[in-house]
């Protein structure tokens, strides 16, 4: 209480800053929502710091208070007083004769400096995390969420502000996750880039000054791993054993050369195609890793497979069983557990056969390219049929030669199959 009472004083001194929640209508972005800044008055001038919070318009009051018909008013009205109450005591430490010599720029900055410019990076990435469910990024969703479990445990504390994330902080915790966790080079790596990604976004913005972020001390070094083809002796071997695995493992067998024998199509890709999108002989659809078009020959041992698992709302029946026993707030996962499931079951058909690489999805998209490779087909066509590239201007004045990529799928399923 004596906060409020020391921020009530300080504001009605004229020749002090003061602070007030504002937004600016007119930018507002894709939920529909405005980020909420805090208005400096100093010396007759203005500027204007971000908070990580962002409401509709419609929710704030003239006088800069969130209104009642918003649920969480009560909660932000108070995160935003606090904040309030942070730079007017700031503002006391400093002292009356030293800020009025201050410019409103340079009374912005000490502001940010000592609050770490916008505060809590964990909660700043809750809110990350949130508006990335909305969209329907799960996977990213959850990446960012283990980071943030793991930074919490490394710190000991729910709370963790930007300005405390240095080069030295990270170096820190990736000597932590070696030895707590096991974590490989490349999972750390991984940890690093969703901390650096949540730093730019936060810069992005405005709620974060550039300087702070660490990423110009700490690097990210990753180790390139060549993921292990499988030859066409080892295929050969599969098809061949097909008929004597569990019948569980048959089905994940023949995802594995569906995939094949659609170019090394990705499982999620694969699993999310709607009846629609085979038109003819062919399969139409946008990846989801590169929002591009592309057009695949259904050959026929490709479609032979789809037949047996033809589906309803899905073209292949694995998603529309999946989604007839997922509960509703587990949707939008499920073809992660189709991935978990056919990868323990491919790498189980594998051993069977006696197979030394460990067999999963990717194993049949990369084992596509490198049996491409060796038939002689070029690694531009390699690289169309994988999906590849992005959608640059060199892309749209190249008119790809379709019979190439068609040409290619065949080449490999008969080197397979012959």
């Amino acid at each position: 209480m004596l906060l409020f009472v020391h921020l009530t004083r300080q504001i009605s001194d004229k020749k002090m800053p003061s602070f007030k929640p504002v937004i600016r209508k007119n930018i507002i972005n894709a939920d529909g929502k405005t980020n909420i800044k805090i208005c400096v008055n100093h010396l007759g001038r203005s500027a204007y710091i971000a908070t990580i919070y962002y409401i509709a318009p419609k929710y704030m009051g003239i006088n800069g208070k969130i209104k009642s018909s918003y649920a969480g008013h009560v909660s932000l009205n108070q995160d935003l007083m606090r904040i309030q109450v942070e730079y007017n005591n700031i503002c006391a430490d400093i002292g009356m004769q030293d800020i009025e010599m201050l410019s409103i720029n340079d009374l912005v900055a000490r502001l940010k400096n000592k609050t770490g410019t916008g505060g809590d990076f964990l909660k700043y990435a809750e809110k990350r995390i949130a508006a990335l469910r909305k969209q329907g990024r799960l996977s990213l969703a959850d990446l960012y969420e283990t980071t943030c479990k793991h930074l919490k445990t490394y710190n000991n504390s729910d709370a963790l502000l930007f300005k405390e994330v240095t080069a030295i902080f990270l170096k820190g915790f990736e000597e932590w996750l070696k030895t707590n966790r096991n974590s490989s080079r490349n999972t750390i790596a991984n940890y690093a880039s969703n901390i650096r990604a949540i730093f730019y976004d936060a810069i992005d913005n405005d709620v974060i000054e550039q300087g702070l972020s660490p990423f110009r001390k700490y690097k990210i070094v990753r180790v390139k791993k060549r993921p292990r083809p499988i030859d066409i002796t080892d295929l050969k071997r599969l098809l061949m054993a097909q008929p004597y695995l569990t019948p569980s493992e048959q089905r994940e067998v023949d995802i594995f050369f569906l995939s094949l024998y659609l170019g090394g199509i990705n499982l999620k890709d694969l699993l999310y195609l709607k009846p629609e999108d085979y038109v003819k002989d062919r399969v139409v659809y946008s990846r989801f890793k590169t929002k591009r078009d592309y057009s695949i020959k259904v050959f026929p041992e490709a479609a032979e497979i789809i037949n047996r698992y033809a589906g309803k709302k899905y073209l292949l029946n694995f998603m529309d069983k999946k989604e007839a026993i997922t509960p509703p707030a587990r949707h939008g996962y499920e073809h992660r557990d189709i991935l978990r499931n056919t990868n323990k079951l491919l790498k189980l058909a594998g051993e069977a056969v006696g197979i030394q690489t460990k067999l999963n999805t990717y194993v049949a998209r990369y084992s596509f390219a490198t049996i491409a490779n060796s038939l002689g087909v070029s690694k531009d066509v390699i690289a169309h049929v994988l999906g590849h590239g992005e959608n640059t201007m060199t892309d749209l004045y190249i008119d790809f030669n379709v019979a190439a990529a068609d040409e290619a799928i065949r080449k490999v399923i008969d080197a397979v199959n012959g």
